[in-house]
């Protein structure tokens, strides 16, 4: 069973690899690529109650989660991509001494707190406050490759082949630095993500109260050796009370036990198996609820509300003030849009030009690690609309080509404006012609248009400059101009999210 347990884990590792490395332009072809996000019944619940809609295939994680309450946290041990990879550094960091390994994995009471995160989340999400994707275990995997390690990839092929365009993020040492911790930590204790925060492992350990079979202990058998606790990589308990909301149905201590004493049993008659202190009954039945006290119930509650109140008054960006929070076309308006974003960093990965960049300050506290448009990495490709396809909750909706462009109305989608920093443009403010923004607006006709204006030089001479101008009616806020203005500190010509469709007919005011 061990060994069939860990082919599972190999396999839906190297599929989730597969589906990120199809996550690209030119192999982006229909595939399920979002499938491990669609498959979370944290992503799935979490957006339901924010914006009580459950978009594409995001109804697989209710699917998961009835799944589990029928066969436990099947998820967990056998499916979970990051899990595999703690798994396997824990493998990696685990002590010789049996005698240690049975220390470190007894169960603590500090494994609730997964459980009063969960529901502090979920009641965030409750009052519109979607931040479960921060924590969820398949879109934080999904942003760090994202983010992090494609990038790196790229490089290495850049460097060996001169073929792969290069890519950067920003907030890329952060998001590394929290990966890198919920790796390390798991030489302290194993599967430290799993057993203590995992937010996604505490719902499905939540509904697998129902579930149809448990491991149970022979009490007349069992020497009290500790052998199963010493293999038992989600710390259930197995030598006692064994608990089935951590337990990962692995069965490493069904086939570890020497005497025997631990059995998978189906139970169909929960009263009979209650009573274990019975003289004629020798099964020590399992725990299906996480043992929480009111205070903590009370308590998750409170933090969400905080959690709610704190980001908005830390600066929402449901109002004004935030000029380079510029989303991508098809985005939501704004409090639907954070309704829905997972800030899981799919779109960041299949956008073409690496214009979008997952925002530190950009979009306020709510918005952070939402996908925003950056200039001085990229631009909007005028035919792409990549990032709306991979969106696994619709936050960015899936359009066509030509409703981008604006066919059949004549409205094209706009991302914001392009407006002139005069102070620094060459033909404003150096003297010099200059017409490369001009030249590459890609939109026909053109938005930024030139007007000769006869100035007298500083040596006394007149001659004709070709001042660039934007007309707002045209602009769709694509950053091509931003992207190649030939000033190297800061561009002279910049995009503001002034005017952006999403908002509204007054989207300027």
């Amino acid at each position: 069973m061990k060994r069939l347990r860990i082919y599972y884990q190999v396999f839906f590792l190297a599929l989730f690899g597969v589906l990120m490395w199809l996550s690209a332009q030119g192999r982006l072809r229909g595939y399920p690529v979002t499938w491990f996000l669609d498959s979370s019944p944290l992503n799935a619940l979490g957006a339901l109650l924010a914006s009580w809609n459950v978009a594409h295939w995001m109804w697989i994680g209710f699917v998961m989660l009835a799944l589990t309450a029928v066969l436990g946290r099947v998820f967990c041990g056998w499916v979970c991509p990051l899990g595999t990879l703690l798994h396997g550094v824990s493998w990696l960091a685990e002590p010789r001494s049996a005698k240690e390994r049975i220390t470190r994995n007894r169960w603590l009471s500090a494994q609730n707190f997964k459980f009063v995160l969960t529901l502090a989340l979920l009641t965030a999400a409750a009052f519109g406050v979607l931040q479960a994707g921060l924590c969820d275990p398949l879109a934080l995997l999904t942003r760090s490759t994202a983010v992090v390690l494609a990038p790196m990839l790229g490089e290495a092929q850049h460097l060996i082949t001169r073929t792969a365009p290069e890519r950067a993020f920003q907030g890329a040492a952060l998001i590394a630095s929290v990966f890198c911790a919920v790796l390390a930590l798991n030489v302290w204790r194993p599967r430290f993500w799993c057993r203590y925060v995992c937010p996604l492992g505490a719902l499905l350990g939540a509904a697998s109260r129902w579930v149809l079979g448990a491991i149970t202990r022979d009490l007349q058998r069992c020497t009290n050796c500790g052998v199963c606790e010493s293999v038992c990589p989600a710390a259930s308990s197995p030598s006692s009370t064994i608990k089935t909301h951590e337990c990962f149905v692995c069965w490493n201590c069904v086939a570890r036990c020497p005497e025997a004493a631990l059995q998978w049993r189906w139970i169909f008659n929960r009263q009979k198996m209650s009573f274990a202190n019975d003289e004629k009954c020798r099964l020590n039945p399992p725990a299906t609820r996480p043992d929480l006290s009111r205070r903590s119930l009370l308590g998750a509650l409170a933090a969400g509300v905080a959690i709610v109140a704190g980001l908005r008054l830390a600066g929402t960006t449901r109002r004004r003030g935030f000029p380079l929070r510029i989303r991508p076309p098809g985005a939501l308006p704004e409090a639907d849009f954070l309704e829905r974003c997972l800030k899981c960093g799919l779109c960041m990965k299949v956008c073409p030009t690496n214009v979008l960049q997952p925002a530190l300050t950009e979009a306020g506290a709510e918005g952070f690690m939402t996908p925003v448009m950056n200039m001085t990495y990229g631009y909007c490709e005028l035919n792409c609309t990549l990032c709306g396809q991979v969106c696994p909750t619709g936050a960015i909706q899936r359009i066509t080509i030509a409703q981008k462009l604006g066919h059949p109305d004549g409205r094209p989608i706009k991302t914001g404006t392009a407006f002139f920093d005069r102070g620094r443009c060459l033909p404003w403010a150096m003297q010099r012609n200059c017409l490369v923004c001009q030249e590459i607006c890609p939109v026909s006709p053109k938005a930024i248009y030139t007007v000769d204006e006869a100035v007298l030089l500083n040596d006394g001479t007149r001659a004709v400059l070709r001042r660039p101008h934007v007309d707002p009616a045209r602009c769709i806020g694509c950053g091509l101009c931003q992207r190649e203005c030939p000033l190297e500190d800061k561009p002279a010509i910049r995009v503001s999210a002034a005017g952006e469709t999403r908002a509204g007919s007054s989207f300027y005011l």
